[in-house]
């Protein structure tokens, strides 16, 4: 049973500690079941209390996507670092926080999360998700050219099994501890899989091999010139 606080704490404090809380209750009840009651009781507070912090649970949501992809974004590493590290590092810190925030990990997953969010809060999500995908795909374009990933597939075709692996063993963590009692793959030994599949096969150099490349083109419409 929560006990509501009697400590009057910062504004900024509070807010912070309210999102954060929506946030449980995603990771551990579903969307759903978020409510100002179920919010209020999560944080120890009256639900009167909760609006003398935001103006509406619209307001909340919001905050809390905000908080969400500051904390996404602050897994982008250092872009000075070698492509196939970069890539690591990546995935590593984007384990280490969506494993650890299963309602982080749904929000960013999720197409529900799109139809059901406030407008700002949605498009906010969608920003960060894009870049994320955008900062991958510039890396493996970069490592391609550096011969440090191989060049025979082509970046946007990488980018699925990257972004896969990640999504992959932060999902593995949580359905292998309900199934198994904890027993779940190691992430480390699964991300350095996916090291061997981007670099270039051994004795291999990207200029010598076949390419596979996209064929997601964009359809040419009928009566219009090539």
């Amino acid at each position: 049973m929560i006990v509501k606080s009697t400590i009057r704490k910062p504004a900024g404090q509070r807010r912070e500690e309210i999102a954060r809380a929506v946030l449980r209750i995603i990771g551990e009840q579903g969307l759903t079941s978020l409510t100002t009651a179920t919010l209020a009781a999560e944080v120890g507070l009256t639900t009167g209390a909760l609006y003398r912090h935001f103006a509406s649970l619209d307001e909340i949501l919001i905050e809390t996507v905000r908080l969400g992809t500051a904390g996404i974004e602050a897994t982008l590493p250092d872009p000075k670092l070698p492509p196939l590290d970069r890539l690591m590092a990546l995935a590593r810190n984007r384990v280490r926080l969506l494993d650890g925030d299963p309602g982080l990990a749904w929000l960013l997953r999720s197409e529900q999360a799109y139809l059901t969010l406030p407008r700002e809060a949605a498009e906010r999500l969608h920003d960060v998700v894009q870049r994320s995908r955008q900062f991958v795909l510039e890396t493996l374009r970069e490592g391609i050219a550096c011969g440090s990933i191989r060049g025979d597939i082509d970046p946007d075709l990488l980018l699925v099994p990257v972004l896969g692996t990640i999504h992959a063993v932060i999902g593995s963590g949580r359905s292998a501890r309900r199934r198994s009692g904890g027993k779940r793959p190691d992430p480390e030994q699964v991300l350095l899989a996916l090291v061997r599949l981007l670099e270039p096969p051994s004795g291999k150099t990207n200029s010598r091999r076949p390419a596979i490349r996209s064929t997601n083109k964009t359809p040419r419409k009928k009566g219009t010139a090539r």
